[in-house]
């Protein structure tokens, strides 16, 4: 059997290894044929994907992308990292499916996935999108599976219009337990199943795989933050100091809010970072701060002391919030007024409980795969 996934699978390391995983996972299965299905143009720097990107946000926010995504070697070297993974790991559909006439897959296929990612989430993509599957024919299957909608409540208008595509799924799930009881009051029913994102999904030897080894000698802490502050980097550097470790960060990871104190925060500015460096610089810290529900993640998955900063708007911190509780992690979330003293009284993970929930629950999203496949 053939089956796309419609998801987001470039631009961001949480985006390209959770395609890759739902990929590893669904080739994993007996009997089925996956790839991702190519929505945009081939490489992320071409004239076809600046058109693309002046018509969704218009030619001012595109021009600004550009410069802070490629105006420095430093931040075109991360893209060409990010692009040789992508090239290197992910199979992804040779034909590109543009909008005017993505109904053609139709014809290559027998079912289709969307997720993970916020590919639901109305406010990045709207409800007639191709992530909500409304090009798919009749007959062939139609899959959520991990997609996160980002919000938590909607117009009329928009619960119709959900209501109305789900309505043609053969399986529908959500990534948060938030997500979840939004979709089942939209739906009148208790039919969608909240599944692990895809990068919790693929067993913890999937990554060891791609893991290259340790690339920083000194200890270290590792400091991801996609937005943040500089009141909460000026903390980390007070506790980097409190207990004499260096800090690596990656500057600039979020084109649309730059924060100027990147210029001097770090130790060492680790700019060139391919997917798979991301995971070995998580796994070989000492301790990691992030706003980043993958960065969290992983560090979950390699039992690294962790620590949160508030996401802005209550349904992003749902991302975060929905994680710790399901894997009963005690609250990480560093708040404005936070002290280095907070940081060290923390409570201690127990990594036990964590790895037989993260086992119990990758069996119960596997069976409803292989359930929504038609495997079970």
């Amino acid at each position: 059997m053939k089956i796309a996934g419609l998801t987001w699978w470039r631009n961001n390391y949480g985006s390209v290894l959770q395609a890759y995983a739902l990929q590893r996972v669904m080739n994993e299965f007996e009997n089925i044929d996956y790839e991702i299905l190519n929505q945009y143009s081939g490489k992320v720097a071409s004239v076809d994907n600046f058109y693309h990107k002046i018509k969704t946000f218009g030619i001012r926010k595109t021009i600004h992308r550009i410069v802070w995504k490629f105006g420095t070697k430093k931040l075109r070297d991360r893209n060409r990292a990010l692009q040789k993974f992508v090239d290197e790991e992910l199979k992804i559909s040779d034909k590109r499916y543009k909008v005017n006439y993505i109904d053609s897959a139709n014809g290559c296929y027998d079912g289709f996935i969307c997720g993970s990612d916020q590919i639901w989430n109305p406010e990045l993509a709207s409800l007639d999108s191709i992530y909500w599957l409304t090009f798919v024919k009749t007959g062939k299957l139609k899959i959520a599976y991990a997609p996160s909608i980002g919000i938590d409540q909607v117009t009329k208008e928009q619960r119709k219009m959900i209501r109305d595509n789900l309505n043609t799924f053969n399986a529908v799930s959500c990534r948060e337990e938030s997500g979840r009881n939004l979709i089942s009051s939209i739906m009148g029913t208790e039919d969608c199943e909240t599944v692990l994102d895809p990068t919790l999904l693929a067993e913890r030897s999937v990554w060891d795989h791609i893991c290259p080894p340790r690339r920083f000698t000194e200890k270290y802490i590792f400091v991801y933050l996609l937005r943040g502050t500089k009141q909460q980097r000026k903390l980390i550097e007070l506790y980097a100091g409190f207990i004499n470790l260096k800090i690596v960060t990656m500057p600039f990871l979020d084109n649309e809010h730059i924060n100027k104190y990147d210029r001097k925060f770090g130790d060492i500015k680790y700019w060139d970072a391919s997917p798979s460096d991301f995971i070995s610089v998580i796994r070989h810290a000492e301790a990691v701060f992030t706003d980043s529900f993958h960065c969290m993640i992983f560090s979950c998955l390699y039992h690294r002391k962790f620590y949160l900063f508030p996401k802005i708007g209550a349904h992003q911190m749902n991302r975060l919030t929905d994680l710790q509780n399901m894997l009963q992690i005690s609250p990480r979330m560093l708040e404005d007024n936070a002290t280095v003293r907070d940081i060290l009284s923390m409570k201690a993970i127990d990594w036990n409980i964590v790895d037989d929930i993260i086992r119990e629950k990758r069996m119960k999203s596997k069976s409803y795969l292989k359930k929504a496949l038609g495997m079970a």
